[in-house]
């Protein structure tokens, strides 16, 4: 008789502005690149689509590019970009990206850093803090994020604040996915939070919930004949992509389960999925890496 174990567990890494494909090998002081809206650079063929434009303003000691981004209708300064410049890591973000409103404000900087990935042999860039700015130069918010483990599990400490500088709100999330909110009014007594708070990250979802994609799971998983055969049980742990359309994208095994045939018809299934409900972040639909695990067990 066979029996199938399904677990679940997020990798929680919101991928946003994930490096597009390009031609390019490695920047250039004077480079000019196109990008799409979400700051992606358009490959030569597609250039005709970007709506940004950037400039490699120089390149320091470190490898690291700057690219001033302009608005290619009006030719006003979008952002300031920081960008390894050639290289493994080539196109990475590292440190402080700069994001401006028409006036020339600051409107947003993030800090990206960069993690090793030695199961994979190479260097991932993770965002490690990120601040909003009101329109007249104070801060609005402040998240500070971090990454436990060796599956890379996000934690946030969100702060919001009035235009008086006082806080508005305090949310966190740790690893074990405990939770927590606070609103504050502009005296600093604790009140309720308002129906159009927008949390920092909302997880994609499968349509009905986790109890759905189980039984999705139950329903459509078929035991390799040959492994059950041969008395073969495995666990397989794949990850895949949540697109910001739910479209479930890029399934790959992350630990073999010990048989091929176990690791193939775990990616098929997963990639017979429907659309999931999409992560968002700030209340925008964001591309999220989704971690499950699928044991095959005989009895």
């Amino acid at each position: 008789m066979k029996k199938i174990i399904y677990g679940l567990f997020l990798a929680i890494l919101p991928l946003m502005n994930a490096a597009a494909e390009n031609e390019v090998k490695a920047y250039l002081s004077g480079d000019t690149l196109f990008y799409n809206q979400d700051y992606q650079i358009m490959p030569a063929k597609k250039i005709k689509k970007a709506v940004y434009y950037g400039v490699v303003k120089d390149i320091d000691d470190n490898n690291i590019a700057t690219i001033a981004v302009y608005n290619k209708k009006d030719q006003t300064l979008l952002a300031l970009l920081k960008r390894i410049a050639s290289g493994n890591e080539f196109g990475a973000k590292k440190g402080e990206q700069c994001y401006y409103y028409q006036d020339g404000t600051i409107k947003e900087t993030d800090v990206y850093a960069l993690f090793y990935d030695e199961k994979n042999s190479k260097v991932t860039s993770y965002l490690v803090s990120e601040k909003l700015m009101y329109p007249d130069g104070k801060v609005q918010e402040e998240v500070a994020i971090s990454y436990k483990g060796s599956k890379r599990e996000e934690t946030y400490d969100r702060k919001g604040y009035f235009p008086n500088g006082s806080i508005q709100f305090h949310e966190t999330r740790d690893v074990k996915d405990a939770y927590s909110l606070t609103f504050y009014d502009e005296t600093g007594n604790i009140t309720e939070t308002p129906n159009n708070f927008t949390p920092y990250m909302t997880m994609p979802e499968y349509p009905g919930g986790q109890g759905e994609l189980l039984y999705f799971l139950s329903q459509s998983v078929q035991y390799p004949v040959e492994c059950q055969k041969s008395g073969i049980q495995g666990r397989v742990i794949c990850q895949f992509v949540v697109a910001k359309n739910g479209k479930i994208e890029d399934v790959r095994v992350v630990r073999s389960g010990g048989h091929p045939l176990l690791d193939k018809e775990a990616v098929r299934v997963l990639r017979s999925m429907p659309k999931w409900i999409p992560g968002k972040k700030r209340g925008e639909s964001v591309r999220v890496k989704y971690t499950v695990p699928v044991n095959f067990a005989l009895e």
